[in-house]
């Protein structure tokens, strides 16, 4: 599976009718003048029933690279062993998230970057 991280993901031909019909949204404390900015977060990790950990994916309209964060809900905290993956034993949740986004990603048909 690798880290995800440090991968980059792509989407070709992505519009904003695209983006809108997956439910991604426009993005106002991201976006700018020169690029329109829009995000889409779903839960990865939930402890007795309760979300406490959500992916965001990040895309430019125009851009095919998509960027891929996990925070704690609601938040814009970063959640540190998932980018620190090689330190603590973090391994059965990681995976669990890992599993999760993977599917999203699949399901959207956004691939890995080829090298």
């Amino acid at each position: 599976m690798g880290n995800i991280t440090k991968t980059k993901y792509r989407k070709k031909n992505m519009t904003k009718d695209w983006l809108l019909a997956n439910g991604f949204r426009y993005s106002r404390l991201l976006s700018d003048d020169e690029a329109e900015v829009y995000t889409y977060r779903f839960p990865v990790y939930k402890y007795n029933k309760f979300t406490v950990l959500e992916c965001e994916f990040k895309v430019a309209l125009g851009e095919e690279i998509i960027s891929v964060n996990v925070y704690d809900y609601n938040t814009n905290d970063k959640y540190a062993p998932f980018y620190y993956c090689e330190y603590g034993n973090y391994d059965n949740m990681l995976k669990e998230i890992n599993g999760k986004i993977e599917g999203v990603l699949k399901k959207m048909k956004i691939y890995r970057e080829e090298k």
